[in-house]
Formats: structure tokens, C-alpha cells, sequence
């Protein structure tokens, strides 16, 4: 029997039917979102593959301030909205959205795929979220690494059937969300682990200084502008892009990501009738508001990313890996991301912000993946 909660929880009598008005108002704020983004992904330097490889390496620790700080400032406004009358339809519609994307996956599918995505994260030092943003800001070899996740999408797209088919689970997940276990709201649960979490990036704060880990002489605090600035605070950077959130769930009605856009980029190849066979999966993202604008917000973030570094004199700076390395990594971070049925920020920053037990897995082997594989890389090097 279906309970009183859960029915609450079913957004109902809400239009999203795509109307113009409604497609070219979501493109635009998609784009203002994307720009945003690729801005303060920059600032944040974690698009630096260097910066990506050192965590997995467990020696900086700049992008994990980064990344909990957009999960923590996601997570607050995320429960806000669920709380709140006039914005708590426009949140379960982007939950559901979000949910009906894991239909088919289960914690085999999260953890394989997800152990796959930290391991090209370790080797091409970039994740699906910022693979464009490397390219706006000029950094060394991006574009092999666009090519390797374009061809790891492809991959991933004409073998879905055989992988769905050994690793979809025998039954339905019976909870989707952490607070489900302990039949609690949302909110009651994600503003403490918010706190919890705002602690834990105070802690490394304290133990390993932003300013002495990127080891720059002209931070935002000796800056005169915080636009020209070479970097800012991981946290702050964090908040920027978690804060996202808003915009994206109040008038797009979906939560932050990156990875789909990449299958809808690639199913552009498929067009003609002869080809549309070899991926019904990749099909299903070809058209449509609802897939297209996450293709505005990643290209957009490349102009975001491009202006942050022009201003502040850093373009083309940034060493990259070798070719082969960004074109294997980048293969590796859409398949396992597009396995697992999201990446950093589908499932880090979105999924973990609705603490959603598949994003936790996926994170958790993404990490361990990446850290296994740096640790190897060192090693043989």
C-alpha cells in the first residue's frame, strides 16, 4: 500500500510540456548557469589536471574542499526548496526527473561504473564536468581528452544492452534516499550532514591551506578584483557552483549534471535511419529541451572558463597530461560515468545533495578507483 508520505512526495497536475517560451527561457538560463560554472571551475583550479591527480594521490586536497563545498551549499538549498510551499512541486519534480534517471541501475552498475570513472579521472586528471572547461581555459591536450569521452559515450552507447544485462539488479531498490531508510524527511536529514560535512572542509582548511597548495603569489585576498584574480577559496568557488542549484530546479525542473550531454552530443551521429539501431540508448537523448540543455550548459562553461582565465592572465598556462593519457582517461570517465548513470556532478553534487544511496556508491568507488589508479601510475612512472 502506497503511504500518506509517499504520496506527498508526487508532484501532480504539473505542465513541463515544452513550450518555446519555456525552451528558450530554459537555454538561457542554462547558458547564464553554464557560464557561471565554467567561471568558478576555473577560479577554483580544479579543471587543473594536476590538481584532479594530486587528490587521488591523497597529497591536495583543493578540489575535495572544492567538491564538498558545492555538495554542502547544494545539499542547504536543495532542503530549503523542499521545505518551502511555494518551491517544494518544483523540487519533486526535479527529484523524480533525477530518480528516473537510475531506473535501471543498481549498486553492481553505481560501483562498476564508478570505480571506472575515478580511474580516468586519475589518468586524464578531469572529470566530465570540466573536460570543456580545460578547453575554454587552454589547457594542454583538452581536446583529446573532449575526443576520448565523446568515443567513451559511443562505446558505452552501442554496449548499454550487454552491460544493463549483467548488471541490472534482480529486484527494485526498495529505498533510493538515506533519510527513506530512517522514514525522516528530507530536510531533517540533509542540514545536518550539511553541518557535519561544513566541518569536515573547515578541518582540511586548517590542515592544508588553499593559499600554500596551489602556491601562488597573487591570491584573491592581495587582488584587487576578485574577477581578475588568478584563484579563490575552494569554498568559495564550491558555494558558487553548488549554489546552482536554484536556477536549475526552479525553471529548468531537472538538478545539476554534465555526463548526459555528452550522449546527446554523440547521438547527433546517429541521424540517418541506418545508423539509429546500433544505440537505442543514445536515441533516447537526441532531442528535446530536457537533453539539450545540458549541451547549452557545458558549452557555455567554456566560454566561462575562457573569460576567467583571460582576466586573469592565465590561459594556456596549465600543463596537461600526454595524448594518450587524455584520450584513454576521457574514454574512461563517459563510460563509467555514463554506466553508472552520472558523474561529479550528477551524482556528487546533485545526487549526494539529495542524499541518494546509488550517488553515495558511486562516489565512494570513484574515489577509490581514482586513488588505486594514481597509486599504480606512480608506481610505474
Amino acid at each position: 500500500m502506497t503511504s500518506r508520505r509517499n504520496l506527498q512526495e508526487v508532484p501532480m497536475g504539473d505542465d513541463n510540456r515544452p513550450t518555446p517560451t519555456r525552451t528558450v527561457t530554459s537555454l538561457a538560463v542554462s547558458a547564464a548557469c553554464g557560464l557561471v560554472f565554467g567561471f568558478a571551475i576555473e577560479k577554483g583550479k580544479v579543471y587543473e589536471p594536476a590538481v584532479v591527480k594530486n587528490q587521488m594521490l591523497l597529497s591536495q586536497f583543493i578540489m575535495m574542499k572544492m567538491f564538498l563545498s558545492g555538495i554542502i551549499s547544494g545539499m542547504f538549498v536543495l532542503a530549503v526548496m523542499s521545505m518551502l510551499p511555494f518551491t517544494r512541486r518544483q523540487y519533486l519534480g526535479a527529484k523524480s526527473v533525477f530518480v528516473r534517471g537510475l531506473r535501471e541501475k543498481g549498486f553492481l552498475t553505481t560501483l562498476s561504473g564508478g570505480a571506472l570513472l575515478g580511474s580516468g579521472m586519475a589518468i586524464a586528471g578531469s572529470c566530465p564536468g570540466v573536460i570543456l572547461a580545460q578547453l575554454g581555459s587552454g589547457t594542454q591536450n583538452s581536446m583529446y581528452t573532449l575526443l576520448g569521452a565523446l568515443f567513451g559515450t559511443l562505446l558505452y552507447g552501442i554496449l548499454e544492452p550487454v552491460v544493463t544485462d549483467l548488471t541490472k539488479p534482480a529486484q527494485t531498490i526498495r529505498f533510493q534516499f538515506l533519510y527513506n531508510v530512517y522514514g525522516s524527511p528530507f530536510f531533517v536529514m540533509a542540514l545536518p550532514s550539511a553541518a557535519v560535512l561544513s566541518l569536515v572542509v573547515f578541518t582540511l582548511e586548517l590542515a592544508y591551506p588553499w593559499e600554500e597548495e596551489i602556491n601562488i603569489t597573487d591570491s584573491v585576498y592581495q587582488s584587487s578584483s576578485w574577477i581578475t584574480s588568478p584563484a579563490w577559496p575552494p569554498f568559495v568557488s564550491g558555494i558558487a557552483v553548488g549554489s546552482l542549484q536554484i536556477p536549475v530546479v526552479l525553471v529548468i525542473g531537472d538538478t545539476l549534471g554534465a555526463s548526459s550531454s555528452f550522449c546527446t552530443i554523440t547521438s547527433q551521429f546517429f541521424l540517418h535511419k541506418s545508423s539509429k539501431r546500433l544505440s537505442p540508448y543514445l536515441l533516447k537523448f537526441q532531442s528535446g529541451i530536457d537533453n539539450w540543455w545540458q549541451v547549452a550548459f557545458v558549452l557555455s562553461s567554456i566560454f566561462g572558463a575562457f573569460l576567467s582565465s583571460i582576466l586573469s592572465g592565465t590561459y594556456g598556462s596549465v600543463a596537461g597530461v600526454s595524448i594518450v593519457q587524455s584520450f584513454v582517461g576521457g574514454a574512461l570517465i563517459l563510460f563509467g560515468a555514463r554506466m553508472a548513470g552520472g558523474c561529479t556532478s550528477g551524482h556528487g553534487l546533485s545526487g549526494i545533495g539529495l542524499l541518494n544511496l546509488l550517488s553515495i556508491s558511486t562516489m565512494a568507488a570513484m574515489f577509490v578507483g581514482g586513488v588505486l589508479t594514481a597509486m599504480i601510475l606512480q608506481w610505474i612512472s
